[in-house]
């Protein structure tokens, strides 16, 4: 199975660094794996040079037989996992960063007093990683901003979440607790690599542009922003774009969090399994509930 996987991404991507980084496994553990498909088959799959990888006709042909089989085997070990948790009495909810700093805690909290007698387990993920891992079976349940389509979970949007730029306060002055992108021109935006949650991302580059912030100098390399590369913010090096929770717990050391001019909202979702037990459902309903009465959020929307 680790021979069609490397297979699959190196097929969907051309790149084998690309390839490695998506099944977070070295380079050469992928040609590997590769090779030894190849081996088995007797054919070659790709065609290298230094001009790039493309597909031999046999790779081509044999392209979504292997993306079919990895498609059923997702499926299978998603429905295990959801059985195993099930006959556990435990729901997992993916949360992204910004949602494991504020709401994923008031939910457990909010279950416990409750007393729902309900096992809650919590996955942080990545930025764009919420919706895969309901998707995928790994969770019951999904919250973050703008997860993106839903194919085989059911999505609705919670309300918003209003957006706070994060900067050294050295860097540019608020005026009366407002900022200025455009003040930013020259900063560089700290922020993860498109491919995490195109959405998301062109989301904040429309936010900089309606904003007099054209061309941000996007400074990317990090999956999030809090953690190693906090310094960057702290030293004055770079700004970032965070929702409002996240952006409390992440000031200090000089960095503020300021309301942009005009405010703006990011849009709050989360997701479900089509075939979710009523443990799910009521963990569900404490968490529309905590969204719909809380400042900073719209109503809920189906």
């Amino acid at each position: 199975m680790a021979q069609l996987r490397a297979f699959d991404a190196v097929a969907q991507t051309l790149h084998f660094g690309r390839a490695a980084d998506r099944l977070g496994i070295a380079q050469p553990t992928i040609s590997k794996e590769i090779r030894r498909l190849e081996r088995a088959i007797g054919v070659p799959l790709f065609n290298r040079s230094a001009g790039g990888t493309t597909l031999t006709a046999a790779g081509e042909r044999l392209r979504k037989p292997a993306a079919a089989v990895l498609e059923q085997v997702r499926s299978f070990e998603a429905a295990a996992s959801l059985v195993k948790r099930e006959a556990q009495g435990a729901v997992t909810i993916a949360a992204s960063p910004s949602i494991v700093n504020a709401l994923l805690p008031e939910t457990l909290r909010a279950a416990d007093d409750r007393q729902l007698g309900v096992h809650i387990q919590a996955l942080e993920v990545e930025t764009g990683e919420v919706l895969d891992a309901v998707e995928h079976g790994r969770a019951d349940l999904g919250i973050g901003h703008l997860i993106g389509d839903a194919n085989r979970a059911v999505k609705r949007r919670l309300g918003r979440d209003e957006l706070r730029v994060l900067v050294h306060r050295s860097v540019a002055p608020a005026v009366r607790g407002r900022f200025d992108l455009a003040q930013l021109t020259n900063v560089p935006f700290l922020l993860w690599p498109r491919e995490r949650s195109p959405e998301y991302y062109d989301f904040l580059m429309d936010i900089c542009r309606q904003r007099g912030l054209d061309e941000p100098l996007i400074l990317t390399g990090t999956s999030r922003i809090s953690g190693s590369w906090r310094y960057f913010l702290e030293d004055g090096r770079a700004f970032s774009l965070v929702p409002e929770d996240f952006a409390r717990k992440e000031v200090g050391e000089g960095v503020a969090a300021y309301q942009l001019e005009p405010p703006a909202f990011l849009p709050l979702e989360v997701a479900w399994n089509k075939n979710a037990s009523a443990d799910v459902m009521r963990v569900l309903e404490i968490i529309v509930d905590l969204t719909h009465d809380r400042r900073g959020y719209g109503p809920a929307v189906t």
